[in-house]
């Protein structure tokens, strides 16, 4: 279930009526140090893409990018921003409107996903489920980068703290997953930098 009522929709299109707190018109660095760290290949998905800056920052590395995002508006500003880059990068980004928490709905199997603060919005039931999810989607070594808050705040309509414990319980072994990296990070955003976490899990090969 997620943290945002019982119409996530209408909450996150109320926030890209403005500028979205999270938007900070560029990729967030702690994900540019993992891809720097473990390499993403192609093709790529972006869970929950937003503006699409992720998708940017692939598609500016060569690789083929597609970003899923629920809130219409957030993925026509992605296709406005997109309009703006060099052909050859805007030739190998890609913007769906659809549901992030269900990507096996493209049925496209990924080298690459890339979550930056999706999965924090959701109990972990949820996110159990999801995880199962994005198993359907990686190709066998495929890997999955996430960046998430790690602190909670006491106020209504925001994330959960993730930690690593659940990331590598969620992500275990026994689940077919190898955890490349787990480490305390940074979420910028427009008002101030959030302490998050940040992992590189791969699908077992």
């Amino acid at each position: 279930m997620s943290r945002f009522g019982s119409d996530p929709l209408a909450f996150f299109q109320q926030v890209y009526t403005d500028v979205a707190p999270w938007d900070v018109g560029a990729a967030q660095p702690a994900l540019i140090a993992l891809f720097d760290a473990f390499p993403p290949i192609g093709p790529a998905l972006d869970v929950g893409s937003g503006s699409g800056d992720h998708v940017v920052a692939l598609a500016a590395r060569g690789i083929d990018a597609v970003g899923l995002e629920f809130v219409e508006s957030a993925v026509q500003l992605a296709r406005t921003r997109l309009a703006d880059s060099p052909a050859d990068v805007a030739a190998r980004a890609t913007f769906v409107v659809g549901d992030a928490l269900t990507p096996s709905g493209l049925r496209r199997k990924f080298a690459t996903i890339v979550d930056s603060g999706f999965y924090h919005l959701f109990d972990v039931e949820t996110c159990a489920r999801f995880a199962d999810e994005l198993a359907q989607c990686l190709l066998p070594g495929g890997r999955l980068y996430l960046l998430e808050f790690a602190v909670e705040f006491p106020a209504p309509n925001m994330p959960r703290a993730i930690t690593e414990t659940e990331l590598r319980t969620v992500f275990s072994a026994e689940r077919g997953w190898v955890v490349r990296t787990v480490h305390a990070a940074e979420f910028q955003s427009r008002l101030r930098g959030v302490p998050a976490i940040a992992a590189c899990i791969e699908r077992e090969a």
